[in-house]
C-alpha cells in the first residue's frame, strides 16, 4: 500500500461514516413524522415493538435497581410521620 493513499483512503472512510450517519438520522426522522400522524400501521408496528423495548428493562438490571429504589423513596416518605388520628364521632 502507497503512503500517499492512505489519507485517500482515510477521507474516503470517514466520508462512508458520514453519511451512514446522516441516513439513518434522516430515516428516524421520518419514522418519527410517520409515527406522529397517529396512522393504525404506527399503533401497530408499536404494538409489534412493545416486547422488544421490554426486553430493555429486563436486561438492564441497574434500571430495575433505580426504580426499586424510587419505589421504596416514594413509600418511606408516604409513610413518614404520625399516623392520623382517629376520629370515631366522640
Amino acid at each position: 500500500m502507497d503512503a500517499s493513499s492512505t489519507p485517500t483512503d482515510a477521507l474516503l472512510a470517514a466520508a462512508a461514516v458520514a453519511i451512514f450517519f446522516f441516513v439513518a438520522i434522516l430515516c428516524l426522522y421520518r419514522v418519527v413524522v410517520w409515527a406522529r400522524r397517529r396512522s393504525k400501521r404506527a399503533y401497530v408496528v408499536g404494538a409489534a415493538l412493545a416486547p422488544l423495548i421490554a426486553l430493555g428493562k429486563v436486561t438492564d438490571p441497574d434500571f430495575r435497581v433505580v426504580q426499586e429504589a424510587k419505589q421504596l423513596k416514594k413509600r418511606d416518605e408516604a409513610d413518614a410521620g404520625d399516623p392520623p388520628a382517629e376520629d370515631n364521632g366522640r
